[in-house]
């Protein structure tokens, strides 16, 4: 399989709403793929076909934009070639920032793009694949274009939700295996408010958000093998057991640990550098 896919860094006005910007390009025909489960995301079709393999997704011809709302597992998709796709991954806070959409009520759809953006915004958006396409702009000043739109928040969010997924965050970042309890002491909160931000924000309460990132952090270590093997045992330690760890990446990557060693593009998306401050500490260990 031949592909090339670049992760571009967000501006550091972005760093906060912005993982990271990509660009894939492939010549082959047909490419058979998994997007794991991940934030909310914007794709630029420049050239080609995507098909996503869920219920209701239209499928994204070239010139194409839309938005892929936060995904709480893997779908299959189909990318037929040549194509290029321009791609922006949101934070739980630039999510909001844009759509003010909970993630536990749009999860796993594909939305159009004017359910966001403004006439004027989806036509520049068009324009720009267009360009694109003919060789007129860069891939990279898409990029910058996409984060210029972006930079004004379109929805003011209240103080205390965005402390309490900062918090979140954090515990995520803390460790490989954070514990539940440490959570409820960061935040001044009862368990049943905490458990609706949760939601709101990561699409499910703080037991199932650690689990699943869990699973992403152990697909991370087992899909780069530069990893140093202390790190390794202790992400695999953090399961209960073998079968365990192999249903968890399985529902949240639609790979299995062996798969994941392989050259696919479903392994380079996941690249700690393109999934913010909660691979911390597995990109802490990359030299």
């Amino acid at each position: 399989m031949q592909f090339k896919l670049e992760l571009v860094p967000p501006p550091l006005g972005l760093a906060g709403r912005i993982n990271t910007f990509y660009v894939i390009e492939t010549h082959e025909a047909r490419i058979e793929e998994v997007l794991p489960a991940y934030s909310a995301q914007l794709t630029v079709m420049i050239r080609g076909r995507l098909v996503i393999d869920r219920p209701g997704d239209p499928p994204l011809e070239a010139g194409s934009v839309a938005i892929n709302a936060p995904q709480l597992r893997a779908s299959s998709c189909v990318l037929e070639g040549p194509a290029m796709v321009v791609g922006a991954s949101f934070t739980q806070i630039g999510w909001q920032e844009l759509a003010h959409l909970p993630a536990d009520a749009v999860h796993d759809r594909l939305l159009l793009p004017g359910t966001i953006f403004s006439p004027e915004q989806c036509a520049a958006l068009e324009t720009a694949a267009t360009q694109c396409a003919g060789g007129e702009l860069p891939a990279a000043a898409l990029c910058a274009q996409i984060g210029e739109m972006l930079a004004t928040p379109r929805f003011d969010l209240r103080p205390d939700h965005v402390a309490t997924v900062e918090a979140i965050m954090r515990w995520l970042g803390s460790g490989l295996d954070p514990v539940l309890d440490d959570l409820y002491a960061m935040v001044d909160l009862s368990p049943r408010q905490l458990q609706r931000l949760s939601r709101r924000y990561f699409g499910v309460p703080p037991a199932q958000v650690l689990k699943r990132f869990r699973a992403i952090r152990a697909a991370m270590v087992l899909a780069n093998p530069t990893l140093p093997d202390s790190l390794r045992d202790r992400m695999l330690a953090s399961f209960f057991d073998q079968a365990h760890l192999i249903r968890d990446i399985r529902r949240y990557t639609g790979r299995t640990p062996t798969q994941l060693r392989a050259k696919t593009l479903s392994a380079g998306l996941l690249d700690p550098s393109g999934h913010g401050d909660t691979a911390g500490p597995i990109r802490d260990q990359i030299g």
